[in-house]
């Protein structure tokens, strides 16, 4: 898995245009961001923090008999690095928009910095999931320094994210299901297009 895992170039990988789905997870350092795309990717939790500018993470998931590559570009949150992200959207199918439960700077900085930037830069209409990482914290710090579900529930509303979706690299507690609605979401979107392309070009080859 660790070979499979972590290549700098997605398009490497034995895997057609069909069979491969592009996200990019993006939010403030320091909230798991990373955590989140390697525990997922080697199926274990990995300690040691190393700062992140850009890395492409190619992971294998299967439903049902199907399977397909997942590239997870992670990218860095610091500002010096806005023209690498702007790249990135532009190649990117689902935004996995990040904050920490344990941090409220981290869950303000959606509305005040990662919203406007993703409607700036990103495709339009591009999917956003809002994830919250580090519940694995919670009840381990004061309650008035956590994001509750509730109020998240209500930012992913506010900023028209597809959902929201809580977890724990640390305890690899709801990885599965933040990657697969990444699966869901850019294969039901595909399908969307898909079917107004057909329908475009039956107007357009009507006889008159």
């Amino acid at each position: 898995m660790e070979n499979l895992s972590k290549l700098r170039s997605p398009r490497s990988l034995l895997a057609g245009p069909d069979k491969s789905v592009r996200c990019t997870v993006i939010g403030d350092g320091m909230v798991g961001k990373t955590c989140l795309a390697t525990s997922f990717a080697r199926r274990q939790f990995v300690e040691d923090y190393t700062a992140t500018i850009y890395d492409v993470y190619c992971v294998p998931f299967c439903v049902g008999n199907d399977r397909y590559i997942i590239n997870i570009s992670d990218t860095a949150g610091q500002t010096d690095f806005d023209d690498v992200r702007s790249h990135v959207y532009q190649d990117t199918e689902v935004l996995l928009l990040c904050f920490s439960v344990r941090d409220r700077e981290s869950f303000s900085s959606v509305i005040d910095s990662w919203y406007p930037e993703v409607r700036r830069l990103a495709r339009r209409k591009c999917p956003v999931v809002l994830v919250g990482t580090q519940t694995d914290m919670r009840g381990k710090v004061p309650e008035t320094e956590t994001v509750t579900p509730a109020e998240a529930h209500r930012l992913a509303k506010k900023i028209g994210a597809r959902l929201y979706v809580e977890c724990s690299s640390k305890e690899r507690h709801g990885l599965h299901s933040v990657f697969r609605n990444v699966l869901e979401i850019a294969l039901r979107r595909r399908k969307r297009k898909n079917t107004m392309l057909r329908r475009f070009f039956r107007r357009s080859t009507a006889p008159f």
